[in-house]
C-alpha cells in the first residue's frame, strides 16, 4: 500500500515539474524573447503573403526603409500597402535570416541580421538577393511592435 502511495506521489510530482518546465519560458520571457517572437510572426506573415498581419507588427507611426526602393514607408498603412504590392508582384518568395543578433536596452530591442531573399513573379522569373537588416522594437500601444526597420543589399565584391 505504501509503495502505491509513493508511486502516485512521484507521478504527481513529475506532472507538476513538467507543467512548470513547459510554462517557464512563457512566464520568464523578456524583451529579447519577445523580439524573437516578432521575428517568427514576421517571417510567417511574409511567407504567407499576409500584408495585413505583417504591417500589424509595426507601430502606427513605424518606419520601414526597403532595400528595393528609394523612399521609406512611413506609418503602418504605408507599410501594409508596400508589402501588399510586393506580395502581388512576387507570389514566389522565401526569406532566410542568418546571423541574428539581438540586444536589449531597457525595453527597447535592436535586431541585426543578414538575409537571403529568393523571389519570383507569376511567370517564374526567379531572383536572389542578399542583404542586411537593422530594426528596433519596443512596447508601444500596449504590445511589442517594430518601430523602425532598415534593409539594404550587401555590397557585391568586385574583381
Amino acid at each position: 500500500m505504501c509503495n502505491i502511495q509513493i508511486r502516485k506521489g512521484f507521478v504527481g510530482l513529475m506532472v507538476i515539474a513538467f507543467c512548470m518546465l513547459v510554462s517557464t519560458p512563457i512566464l520568464w520571457s523578456g524583451p529579447i524573447e519577445e523580439g524573437a517572437q516578432i521575428t517568427k510572426e514576421y517571417l510567417k506573415a511574409f511567407h504567407e503573403g499576409n500584408a495585413e498581419a505583417l504591417s500589424a507588427l509595426f507601430a502606427k507611426d513605424g518606419l520601414y526603409i526597403s532595400w528595393a526602393g528609394p523612399f521609406p514607408a512611413d506609418g503602418r498603412e504605408a507599410i501594409r500597402a508596400m508589402f501588399a504590392g510586393f506580395f502581388k508582384m512576387y507570389p514566389i518568395r522565401q526569406l532566410i535570416l542568418r546571423d541574428e543578433v539581438r540586444k536589449a536596452y531597457g525595453d527597447a530591442v535592436t535586431l541585426y541580421n543578414n538575409w537571403t531573399l529568393i523571389y519570383g513573379d507569376a511567370k517564374g522569373n526567379i531572383k536572389t538577393v542578399y542583404g542586411r537588416n537593422s530594426s528596433v522594437n519596443a512596447v508601444v500601444e500596449g504590445k511589442r511592435l517594430i518601430l523602425f526597420q532598415d534593409g539594404s543589399l550587401l555590397p557585391v565584391a568586385g574583381p
